[in-house]
């Protein structure tokens, strides 16, 4: 490639020793031309057009809409200031003929780098406004720094058009200067670029063919109008009816069928939708016709192509009297992603170095030339089918993207087209000295497009700081912001930021790209919430808020979100384990889990859900019946969930258990079975010595039905029992759980996780014994620190089965019994611990958080979940809690061991299940516990003397019984 020849000497009117002023230096300055700053309209600027020269100067320095002229930082017009003011005082007419001005129209996107290049260049910089309230207005680049000498607003309401166009004529030609450019700064600037340039100073002023301006803007006359000139174009149709459509559509008949629909004009791929039968046609052709597209203008019919299958490119080019040079070539990199099949991840600058390079320029010359772009920039969407190039569309302004693609095009090309654009215009030298195309790149570069697949509240960007260390990294555009709402990528508006790379090895920048694609799936975000829409009176939906489930529902309302009872039951029997006391407040929905088609009434409960008026931001089961229920909506509605593919392996005990140990984690020795002849057969394959097999339901809780038996007639009567029975959830079984009896210590582990992230908020060491005829009653739980070797081992392989599971976020409780070779897992439950969240007081009183709250904090509080150590090393006060046994039957006439309950020192809190005239049951499981004690004190041994102290009081003194 040629080197560049030096710029052409200033011409004498120019003003060349200004200093460049940064963002920081405006923001300080009192002027905001930074990112979403000041775009917007500016009203009423020439309400009245001046009777003299003096008068408008007098309009200009008194005007309020004239305001960005008073500079507290300048870009160095100084000489023009002081000469300004000469002639105010000496009333003479202004010289016209120093430092001119460039106009350019919706200098937005690329196009207010556009207008920083004009100003860098010396010339004053008009910024004129093609529509009122333009919705694009806000796409600034970031570092743009641009202010503008004049602003004109250009009333495209109007009812009388050409009289408007003639207003804003009018305004150009009042300025102190002489405007020797028009150019389009954003797409919706094109059409009057074209009408301002070829009637401004009678049309001297560089333009392109008026009569050609709507096949540079409207992309159905765009494909006709090259078709005509003999280009290879897009078959397609403009419908404003669907009747014409169909029409259409039955007249083709594409196959494969695939169709294209879109808005005509338009820009950002905004509703442009791949369709594969008539009816997603008919469905894409009714959200788009009438509508306002994502550049505020009203869709006027709808544009159906065929599809064009290939890879994609883009060609960017500048004009000069039909000369035309490329200044650019951009591989795309586009993906199916969230439900839209042409999402931008990318591109990649490649030289004009192969014969498929050449015939793309050659075809885009051939393009440029049919539709009239003569001068000025242009870039061309083309994509290389199977046949060769076929133009997709062309814009007749320069690429856009807010620009950021300059820079990489500046080291790897040595120019750029918004450069080249001001070369064209005012520097002929130096554009014509400029190759046809870059054959050759100095460096290797490639733009990186951040995707997102969840929608949330940004909460930080981690994945951003390792972009930022990556050797390629260039510079960045960011548009997501930490503690803003994010949606999920599927156009160019709802890209949350992009990524510039470049290296002199091309192998680096791909190494790179494919670890910011790595980032995307994991490690990118930290959200704080995780859901489908913008939360503001967010909701927390609760699945079966029963047991601790309803101390969580609870806590939704105490911390002011929205409640939502969901129940996957219809008359759940677990419906009344709620702790009395317990405020419930909140919208109710019944799943209905009768209803046959499974299917149906799931998509019902969702379409329940989204009729609520208010946003879904966290989804998390009350109760184990819950669970499944709670996975499936959350994946539904991208709330922070687990994934749904191991749920069922989070429920049932028996896929839980070969899950782990796939895993490489210590499981139990087990099998389930539907019929007796498999049991038999896997008990005399085993061989249990000592014969000790344990017998329950595969899905249960609170240890009903459980037994231990000690020969195969035992194992069969509990067999018989189990199998096809209700059990205490109110769950038919399915099949009978035959497992290796654990001999040892039996504890609970309570975590919460976030992303990956796991706090144990709690360890319990069980205390359980046989009683009334049954082998593991529960007698009470002791609240444990993690201090010594025993507590870190069993944390150390908790951790290990919530990974196996994928528990990465919420609550749940493992119980882990450490036996002679190590621990092992008896069951994990993806949800807090139940128990009616009778333990929370002792969790509060010893460590100052329990897993409910940290549960909740995990979905919607992050800050206060990182507050949370990984595991707590040491208690501030001791506690356990006694979970009541009755040894016997019968009717309560008194409760007099209450009273000796009270006074105890440790005493915090009693929950009593039964009263005085209740039956009294002997306690076999959590569902005949008579009641339960809570107990903290500053010194363990008063905790363990009152412990011992009950266990004596349920024997003789707790319960006076009707003779």
């Amino acid at each position: 490639m040629s080197a560049l020849p030096p710029p052409a000497p200033p011409p004498a009117f120019r003003v060349i020793s200004h200093e460049r002023i940064n963002s920081k230096d405006l923001l300080e300055g009192g002027f905001k031309p930074l990112r979403k700053a000041y775009s917007e309209p500016v009203r009423n600027l020439m309400d009245a057009a001046p009777r003299s020269k003096s008068s408008f100067l007098k309009l200009w320095a008194e005007k309020d809409s004239w305001s960005t002229l008073k500079k507290k930082g300048s870009f160095g017009h100084g000489s023009y200031a002081s000469k300004v003011e000469s002639k105010k005082n000496e009333g003479e007419e202004l010289n016209r003929t120093f430092t001119p001005a460039v106009a350019v129209i919706d200098p937005f996107s690329s196009g207010a780098l556009l207008a920083a290049e004009v100003v860098k260049r010396g010339y004053h910089c008009v910024r004129v406004l093609a529509e009122k309230n333009s919705p694009v207005a806000n796409l600034v680049a970031a570092d743009a720094g641009c202010q503008f000498d004049a602003t004109i607003q250009h009333d495209n309401e109007a009812t009388d058009q050409e009289a408007a166009l003639q207003n804003t004529l009018s305004a150009l030609s009042k300025l102190p200067w002489c405007v020797v450019a028009i150019l389009p700064g954003a797409e919706t600037g094109v059409l009057l670029a074209d009408q301002l340039s070829s009637l401004h100073s009678n049309g001297a002023t560089r333009s392109n063919p008026i009569s050609l301006s709507p096949a540079r803007r409207n992309k159905y006359i765009m494909g006709e109008t090259i078709r005509k000139a003999g280009v290879r174009a897009v078959k397609q149709r403009i419908c404003e009816t669907w009747s014409d459509a169909e029409a259409f559509l039955n007249d083709w008949n594409p196959n494969p069928y695939k169709v294209i629909v879109k808005p005509n004009q338009s820009a950002g791929s905004d509703d442009v939708f791949l369709c594969n039968d008539m009816s997603s046609v008919k469905k894409g052709f009714d959200k788009i016709n009438g509508a306002i597209n994502g550049l505020g203008i009203r869709n006027e019919g709808v544009l159906l192509q065929e599809f064009l299958s290939g890879k994609e490119y883009v060609v960017d080019s500048v004009s000069r009297d039909g000369v035309h040079k490329v200044t650019a070539i951009w591989e795309y990199d586009k993906r199916e992603v969230n439900g839209q099949f042409n999402v931008y991840f990318g591109m990649k600058l490649i030289p004009d170095s192969s014969e498929k390079t050449n015939q793309m320029v050659a075809y885009q010359r051939s393009v440029l030339d049919a539709v009239g772009i003569v001068n000025g920039p242009a870039h061309a969407e083309i994509m290389w089918t199977a046949t060769g190039p076929c133009l997709v569309e062309v814009g007749g302004r320069c690429h856009g993207g807010e620009g950021t693609w300059r820079d990489i095009a500046n080291k790897c090309v040595g120019y750029n087209q918004i450069t080249t654009t001001l070369d064209a215009y005012l520097e002929e030298g130096r554009f014509m000295a400029l190759p046809s195309s870059p054959s050759k790149l100095r460096k290797f570069g490639r733009e990186a497009f951040i995707v997102a697949r969840e929608s949330g509240v940004v909460r930080t960007c981690p994945g951003f700081g390792e972009i930022r260390s990556m050797r390629s990294f260039l510079s960045e555009e960011i548009m997501q912001e930490d503690n803003n709402f994010m949606p999920v990528t599927i156009d160019c508006f709802t890209r949350p930021a992009a990524f510039q790379l470049l290296h002199d090895e091309e192998a680096v920048v791909e190494r790179d790209y494919l670890r910011i694609r790595e980032l995307e799936e994991s490690g990118m975000w930290d959200f704080s919430v995780k859901c489908l829409t913008k939360p503001e009176a967010g909701a927390v939906v609760v699945v079966d808020p029963f047991s601790s489930g309803a101390q969580l529902a609870a806590k939704v309302v105490k911390l002011g979100y929205k409640l939502i009872m969901l129940f996957s039951e219809v008359d759940s029997p677990v419906a009344a384990l709620v702790q009395s006391g317990t405020d419930l407040r909140g919208e109710t929905i019944q799943h209905d889990d009768k209803n046959p088609d499974a299917i149906e009434s799931f998509e019902a409960t969702v379409t329940k859900l989204k009729a609520l008026p208010y946003p879904i931001i966290a989804i998390l089961p009350g109760a184990e019946t819950g669970v499944l229920l709670a996975d499936k909506l959350a994946d539904k509605f991208e709330t922070r969930t687990n994934p749904l593919y191991l749920s069922n392996a989070r429920r049932n005990k028996y896929i839980m258990g070969e899950t782990i140990r796939r895993a490489g984690v210590r499981a139990v020795k087990q099998t389930i079975v539907s019929d007796w002849e498999t049991a038999q057969k896997f008990l005399k394959e085993w061989n249990p010595s000592p014969y000790k097999v344990i017998v329950k339901p595969n899905q249960s809780a609170g240890s009903d039905d459980v037994f231990l038996c000690n020969s195969e007639e035992e194992v069969k009567a509990g067999f018989d029992k189990i199998n096809g029975a209700i059990n205490g959830l109110g769950v038919v079984n399915e099949g009978v759980l035959l497992q290796e009896f654990l001999e040892g210590k039996e504890y609970v582990v309570d975590s919460v996780s976030r992303d990956g992230v796991h706090k144990v908020t709690a360890i319990w060491e069980y205390d359980k014994r046989e009683v009334n005829g049954q082998f593991n009653v529960y007698f009470g739980m002791r609240l444990r620190a993690v201090e010594t070797d025993l507590e870190r081992q069993i944390v150390q392989y908790q951790r290990s089965v919530l990974e196996a599971l994928e528990i990465k976020n919420g609550p749940a409780h493992a119980e882990v019994m450490m036996t002679a070779t190590g621990p092992c897992l008896v069951e994990v439950g993806s949800r807090c611990h139940g128990g009616e969240g009778t333990w929370q007081p002792i969790a509060d009183g010893c460590l100052g958080y329990n897993q409910i709250d940290v549960a909740l904090d995990s979905y919607i509080r992050p800050d206060d979940f990182d507050k949370i150590p990984a595991m707590s090393t040491k208690l501030q006060r001791y506690g356990r809690e006694v979970f009541l046994v009755a040894r016997e039957n019968g009717k309560i006439k008194a409760t007099p061991g209450i009273d000796v309950i009270m006074s105890l020192k440790s005493f915090v809190k009693c929950e009593m299940c039964v009263q005085p005239g209740d039956e009294l049951k002997k306690t076999v499981d959590c569902f005949t516990r008579p009641g339960a004690v809570q107990l903290i004190h500053d010194d363990p041994a008063v905790v363990e003397a009152d412990y011992q102290t009950l266990r004596k009081l349920e024997v003789d003194g707790m319960f006076e019984l009707e003779q």
